[in-house]
C-alpha cells in the first residue's frame, strides 16, 4: 500500500498543484504568487515594490517549467518545479532586475522570514508591562524572565534615534527581540519597551528630547524594582546608539542603575556626532569625486555649526533662513550643482527644519557626554562594529574610553567587532540602504560578547 501511494504522489502532474499560493523572498523583497490553472486567475504580489495582484497576462506550462508575465510584460516569472513539488525554483524580472527565488506552499502572504529571529514556544516567562513615566504617559513592553523562584538580574533595552517599537523592527528583522531571548535563555530578564506613541505606549514621540528617553530608562528601572523574580541589585541599563546616550544620562543620574551596556552607543558630542555620521555617510558611496565629497562635508558641517550657534532660547527658522540664504547666494553655480541646491534651496531648508527645529535636534546638538560619562562608576560595555557609518567606532568608542577614565570608572571594556555594521549584522557596502536586505538580525558574536560582560561583572 505504501508503495502504490509513493507511485501516486510522484507521478501528479505539476498542474494538478497550480491552485496554490507560493511565496518567495530575497533580501527584504517580498514575492508572493497566487496560481491558477489559467492566466486569469493568477497573480502576483510585490509588497516592497508597491505591487498588489499583478495580473497575469500569460502562462506557458510545459513539464516542469512555468513560465508567467504580468503588468502587460513588464514583469516576468520563469520558474521550474522542483521534483518534490513542494517548491518553485524561479528567475522574477522586473525594472531591469533578476531575483532568483526559491517559492513555497504558503496559505497567505506571509511575513519576512529571517533565520535568527526567535520563535515561539520560548522557554521562559513573557510577560506584557505597563511603565507609567507620568500621569499622561504609559509605555508598554515585554518583560522576559527565566523560570523558577531564583532572583535574576535585569537588563532595559533603549533604543535609538526614530520611532521604534519594542523589538526595534525593521523589514522583519527584530533585533531586541533576538538580544532578549538569547539572554534571557542565560537568566537574564530583559524588559524591551515600545517608544512613546508607538504600539500601546501613549505620549508624543516628536515632543520628547534625549532627555526624557533617559527618564522613560528610570521609569523602567523603578517598575523592575517591584517585581517577582529580579534581583534589584542588579538591574542595567541596554542602549543602542542615542539609546546609548540616554543609558549613559541615566545611569549618572541614579545610584539604582547596576551596569550600562552601549550598543553603537552615541559617545561623541552631538554637533561632532552629526559631523561624523555625515562624514561618513558620503564617505561610504562609491562613484563621486574628492571633490564633490569635499564641498558637500563642508556644507553639511556649516549648516551644523549655524544651528548649533542659535541659542536654544531663540526661535530656529528665521535665522537659519538668513544665515542659508546668505550663503545660498554667495556660492557659484558649481558648489550649489554639487551640493544639490540649485533651484531647490526653499525645499532644502523647508525639509532640514521639519527635522532640525524640534526639542529633540536641537538639545541633541548640544548632548555633551562629559557632562555624564564620568560620573558613571558601575561596570560599562561599550560594544561597536567597525563598519558603523552612523556612530563610526573608532571616534566614539575612544571618546566613552577616554570619559569613563577621566571619571576613575575602573570597571568597564571597549570592544570593537570586525565587520558588522550600526546594526550589527555583517554588511557589504555597510550604507544604510544596505542594512533591510541583510540576513543577520543581531549577529552571534555581539550576543556571545555581551554575555561574557554579564558574566564577568553581574551573574
Amino acid at each position: 500500500m505504501k508503495k502504490i501511494l509513493v507511485i501516486i504522489l510522484c507521478t501528479i502532474p505539476v498542474f494538478c498543484i497550480l491552485a496554490d499560493n507560493w511565496q518567495g523572498q530575497q533580501g527584504s523583497r517580498r514575492f508572493y504568487l497566487e496560481t491558477d490553472y489559467t492566466a486569469p486567475g493568477t497573480a502576483l504580489t510585490l509588497p516592497e515594490f508597491w505591487i498588489e495582484r499583478a495580473a497575469c497576462d500569460s502562462m506557458s506550462l510545459s513539464g516542469d517549467s512555468l513560465d508567467l508575465r504580468f503588468n502587460r510584460g513588464q514583469i516576468v516569472f520563469k520558474g521550474c518545479f522542483a521534483s518534490s513539488r513542494q517548491q518553485i525554483d524561479a528567475v522574477v524580472s522586473l525594472y531591469g532586475k533578476s531575483y532568483d527565488l526559491k517559492f513555497v506552499r504558503v496559505d497567505t502572504l506571509q511575513p519576512h522570514y529571517w533565520s535568527q529571529n526567535p520563535v515561539p514556544p520560548y522557554p521562559y516567562i513573557e510577560e506584557e508591562i505597563i511603565v507609567p513615566v507620568n500621569d499622561t504617559i504609559l509605555l508598554s513592553g515585554t518583560l522576559t524572565r527565566p523560570y523558577g523562584r531564583k532572583r535574576v538580574p535585569a537588563v532595559v533595552i533603549l533604543s535609538g534615534t526614530g520611532k521604534q517599537d519594542r523589538d526595534a523592527s525593521f523589514t522583519g528583522h527584530r533585533p531586541f527581540a533576538r538580544i532578549a531571548d538569547y539572554l534571557t535563555r542565560r537568566g537574564i530578564a530583559v524588559l524591551r519597551i515600545d517608544d512613546r506613541g508607538v504600539g500601546k505606549s501613549t505620549g508624543r514621540y516628536e515632543e520628547a528630547t534625549t532627555a526624557d528617553f533617559a527618564a522613560d530608562a528610570l521609569s523602567a528601572v523603578e517598575v523592575l524594582k517591584h517585581r517577582k523574580g529580579i534581583r534589584t541589585s542588579k538591574i542595567g541599563l541596554m542602549g543602542h546608539s542615542e539609546g546609548g546616550a540616554a543609558a549613559m544620562m541615566a545611569a549618572a543620574q541614579s545610584d539604582d542603575i547596576a551596569f550600562v551596556v552601549t550598543l553603537a552607543g552615541l559617545s561623541t558630542d552631538g554637533l561632532t556626532s552629526l559631523r561624523l555620521q555625515n562624514d561618513a555617510i558620503i564617505d561610504a558611496y562609491p562613484g563621486y569625486s574628492d571633490e564633490w565629497r569635499s564641498v558637500n562635508k563642508r556644507f553639511l558641517h556649516t549648516l551644523f555649526s549655524w544651528v548649533y550657534e542659535i541659542p536654544l532660547s531663540q526661535p530656529l527658522a528665521d535665522p537659519l533662513r538668513e544665515k542659508f540664504m546668505a550663503w545660498v547666494s554667495s556660492q557659484n553655480d558649481t558648489i550649489l550643482q554639487m551640493t544639490g541646491l540649485k533651484g531647490r534651496e526653499e525645499m532644502y531648508l523647508a525639509r532640514y527644519l521639519r527635522t532640525a527645529d524640534t526639542p529633540w535636534y536641537r538639545q541633541l546638538m548640544h548632548y555633551n557626554p562629559a557632562d555624564y560619562v564620568p560620573r558613571v562608576d558601575v561596570p560599562v560595555l561599550a560594544l561597536n562594529g567597525d563598519r558603523d557609518i552612523m556612530v563610526p567606532s573608532g571616534p566614539n568608542l575612544a571618546m566613552v574610553d577616554s570619559l569613563l577614565r577621566k571619571g576613575g570608572n575602573k570597571h568597564y571594556e571597549i570592544v570593537s567587532l570586525p565587520g558588522l555594521n550600526h546594526m550589527f549584522q555583517h554588511c557589504e557596502t555597510c550604507t544604510q540602504e544596505e542594512i533591510p536586505d541583510l540576513p543577520d538580525v543581531f549577529v552571534e558574536e555581539a550576543l556571545e560578547e555581551i554575555y561574557r560582560f554579564f558574566e564577568r561583572y553581574i551573574l
